[in-house]
């Protein structure tokens, strides 16, 4: 049997239905090559938990180090400040491209904020601290920035996932050193491409009033041609073909969700056991389908674990109303209260990505077959 290509709950090999996406990030980071300025506002993607925003990211990551760019990664936590990792990620980016002295140089000032930044300094005061660390990562960028610049590369690309998990502080760093960098009068070719949760859209604009100029795009579920590519493209490389009827039971299987097409197609990998020049049928996407499913439902169950019971009988009344978009309205009533008292509840799982809005008035379930889940489960703990 060939390794399996498909990795649920990673990086896939293929990134499939992220075409226009990758395209927008492109055009935004030509801005730094073309013109050597800032690429602008901060560009935000978002979309529930398994859609592929961290893949979309790692993507444009890989593909912008190939075409040139700096590029660093980090990602935001509510436990720690982000200015040491940013740092440590520049530090190992800079150190790998040039041995230069001007690189020598900027990695010496990269190693002090480490240092200075790292532990917070009771003697200077929380508001101190929250002052250096705002210089501390526009300084970085700036100077990382000019480095691009001079040692022929097209500019800085930061990337920085689970933006609304940073803290504030470090929110408004960011955001803070864009707007700067966009009006200066010696360009910064430098920018920051970010993803997380619908939450997103509240997060960033708490952290700077400015930052409603962002550009927020959101990321759905895969279309049934991107599901196909995503299962045939990465078994080809393998000698392994898909037959027409087993991407047909995939795409009904997967519904459009990323996690699922991966599941189904590594449980499909599996049940079929392929070698070169062998194909996976449909009877192989069946029974994957089934442990996919096992493996979906270890999912639901972390997803209820970590809401509190108000929010879980919201989302029990929701499942009870159907598979298809409920009506706030309907869904108060199930509850037995005003559509009002349903506010809080109900944008306290927005913001955990566990529903959405889909269209005025009506909600859903951000994953397809959550409500059917729920349904099964009436009892679960």
């Amino acid at each position: 049997m060939l390794p399996s290509p498909y990795s649920p709950g990673a990086v896939p090999v293929y990134l499939a239905g992220r075409g226009t996406e990758l395209e927008t990030i492109r055009t935004r980071l030509a801005r730094t090559r073309m013109l050597g300025r800032s690429g602008g506002p901060l560009l935000a993607f978002y979309g529930s938990r398994g859609l592929g925003k961290t893949s979309l990211l790692r993507a444009a990551q890989r593909e912008a180090a190939e075409a040139g760019y700096l590029t660093v990664w980090v990602t935001g936590r509510d436990d720690a400040a982000l200015a040491p990792d940013l740092a440590a990620s520049l530090t190992e980016e800079i150190g790998r491209r040039s041995t230069s002295q001007k690189a020598k140089k900027l990695l010496q000032n990269l190693s002090k904020v480490q240092v200075e930044v790292g532990v917070p300094g009771a003697k200077v005061g929380v508001e101190a601290d929250r002052t250096r660390a705002t210089a501390a990562v526009e300084r970085n960028l700036a100077e990382a920035g000019r480095f691009a610049r001079e040692h022929e590369h097209h500019g800085l690309a930061v990337f920085v996932d689970e933006f609304q998990e940073a803290q504030l502080a470090d929110r408004r760093s960011l955001l803070i050193a864009l707007q700067h960098f966009d009006g200066a009068p010696e360009g910064y070719p430098v920018a920051i491409i970010a993803a997380g949760l619908p939450s997103l859209l509240g997060a960033v604009p708490e952290a700077a009033t400015f930052g409603e100029r962002t550009d927020f795009v959101e990321i759905g579920l895969l279309g049934e041609v991107a599901v196909a590519e995503a299962l045939r493209l990465p078994a080809q490389e393998l000698g392994v073909t898909w037959s027409d009827d087993a991407i047909l039971a995939a795409i009904d299987a997967a519904a459009g969700y990323p996690h699922r097409v991966q599941l189904i197609g590594d449980a499909a990998w599996e049940a079929g056991r392929p070698q070169r020049g062998d194909a996976i049928e449909e009877a192989h996407v069946r029974l994957g389908a089934e442990r996919a499913e096992q493996r979906m439902g270890a999912v639901f169950r972390s997803r209820m674990a970590k809401i509190n019971p108000e929010q879980r009988r919201v989302v029990m009344a929701m499942a009870d109303l159907g598979d298809q978009p409920v009506s706030r309205a309907a869904l108060a009533g199930r509850l037995g209260i005003s559509s009002e008292a349903l506010s809080r509840p109900r944008q306290e799982l927005i913001d955990r990505g566990l529903i959405e809005s889909a269209g005025r008035g009506m909600l859903r379930f951000t994953i397809p077959g959550f409500a059917a889940f729920l349904r099964a489960h009436p009892d679960l703990d």
